[in-house]
């Protein structure tokens, strides 16, 4: 295992040309070239971050919040960003086998050459992956291992997103600290702080960011729930709610294919809908919806800079967003001519109608995903998921009417309170939703069903 001591000591580049051999797969993923991406000098900036996405690069350059903190970060005057993942096993053993640190991927410095590395914590599992790249980057997994070091000589360790917001105790033994909630105003307030501490003593760096609201740092508390031991920090930390800025949406063109290959743009933060299984829903009110000419700007600019031409409007529940058919209009007669497809994530079929139709139809038609949830009317009431079977069978025709002939349908099995019953009930709704669109006159409709496992998690009903 890479180890501090074993650790390459030179904090200068790293030479891809030995390191990226034939055998190394989808070498692209740790180049730093893509279209889009900031070099900044590195002696121009006063603070030094790293953010990642603790997945292969396919899923963490997707990631539309690791790329707008990205953007944010490297738009302060004094401040360096670049970005880093979690390589595949085949660079993974050959880095080990070097004794090559962890680099990140602009720069190609090794990440103890920087002075603070932040992490999404997304969900739980994702945890051993971070693990797996401070190892692989020759810094102490835990915090008390890092004290002795100044943020000159071995970089702050934090976390953010759903799961350090929502549950961090059992990963403080390895974050220096964790930010809850939105990230992009507290990350340049922080970087503001360390600005000018860097080199003081760790402790005394930590109690500094520990005012910054929105910043929990472990060491300073204990028990359940959490109590100060130390004088001075907050008693309780609340979590930053920010407005959505869709200009710092724009950005990176990756090399490769990745999971969500199109411009992505958010247009509503927050969901006030209440469905009892759903922790995005608790854990980001109050719903925030993007101003539409601030949407229409970003999403026409974006396209433009990036050569998509695909693009996906982003929300817990797009057809939430009240501004969505004035929005897809505008968009609709600004791209006409220019063969852009415009794709909604799963949206509420008792919401969606001939507007939305039309505004999805554009040049190129994108397909349709519905989250039913369950299979039977009951169980829908009991997750508050206010979804009836006759909204499912309308919004569903028409679909159809509108012609939409391949729908796909996410629902949850292991709900509290299901039966048997509810689980056939799926095959059966699926059943009379094909008798339905038969009766519509067109051809077979193709329904693609996705059934998960309900997996609980904190601060949900």
């Amino acid at each position: 295992m890479l180890s501090p001591a074993t650790a390459q000591t030179d904090l200068s580049p790293i030479d891809l040309d030995c390191l990226l051999t034939p055998e190394i797969q989808r070498p692209a993923r740790y180049l730093g070239k893509e279209f889009g991406a900031v070099h900044r000098p590195w002696d121009s900036a006063r603070v030094r971050w790293v953010l990642s996405y603790p997945e292969l690069y396919e899923v963490g350059a997707s990631n539309l919040g690791h790329l707008i903190l990205y953007n944010i970060l490297n738009a302060q005057p004094d401040q360096l960003c670049d970005r880093t993942y979690l390589p595949g096993p085949d660079l993974a053993a050959r880095l080990r086998q070097l004794g090559i640190p962890l680099f990140a991927v602009e720069s190609r410095r090794p990440l103890r050459a920087f002075h603070i590395i932040g992490f999404s914590l997304a969900y739980e599992l994702g945890g051993t992956n971070i693990l797996e790249m401070l190892d692989l980057a020759g810094i102490p997994l835990r915090w008390w291992e890092r004290q002795p070091f100044t943020p000159e000589e071995c970089p702050l360790i934090f976390a953010g997103g759903p799961t350090a917001t929502s549950n961090p105790e059992p990963f403080a033994d390895f974050f220096d600290f964790f930010v809850f909630g939105d990230g992009e105003e507290v990350l340049p307030e922080i970087g503001q702080v360390l600005a000018g501490s860097l080199s003081k003593p760790r402790r005394e760096v930590l109690l500094e960011l520990a005012q910054v609201p929105g910043v929990y740092v472990p060491q300073f508390y204990e028990g359940i729930p959490p109590r100060p031991i130390v004088p001075g920090v907050p008693e309780r930390v609340r979590r930053r709610v920010a407005l959505p800025q869709p200009q710092y949406s724009v950005g990176l063109v990756p090399l490769v294919e990745t999971v969500h290959d199109r411009l992505v743009m958010e247009v509503r933060r927050g969901c006030t809908r209440g469905c009892r299984f759903c922790q995005p829903g608790m854990l980001t009110r109050p719903a925030r919806d993007v101003d539409p000419e601030a949407v229409v700007e970003a999403v026409v600019q974006g396209l433009r800079r990036t050569g998509y031409n695909e693009f996906s409007l982003s929300s817990l529940s797009c057809s939430d967003y009240l501004s969505l058919p004035a929005v897809g209009a505008e968009l609709h007669n600004r791209l006409l001519r220019e063969h852009i497809a415009l794709s909604l994530p799963s949206q509420r079929v008792d919401r969606f109608d001939e507007q939305i139709a039309a505004i999805m139809k554009g040049s190129r038609r994108s397909g349709l995903t519905f989250a039913p949830e369950a299979g039977t009317q009951r169980l829908r009431d009991i997750i508050n998921k206010g979804l009836t079977d006759a909204d499912l069978i309308r919004g569903i025709r028409t679909a159809v009417q509108e012609g939409w002939d391949k729908i796909k349908l996410y629902f949850m099995i292991g709900l509290p309170g299901e039966t048997d019953a509810d689980v056939l009930g799926i095959a059966r709704t699926v059943e009379r939703l094909q008798r339905e669109c038969a009766a519509v006159g067109r051809k077979r409709v193709e329904f693609t069903l996705t059934l998960s496992n309900f997996t609980p998690k904190p601060h949900t009903p």
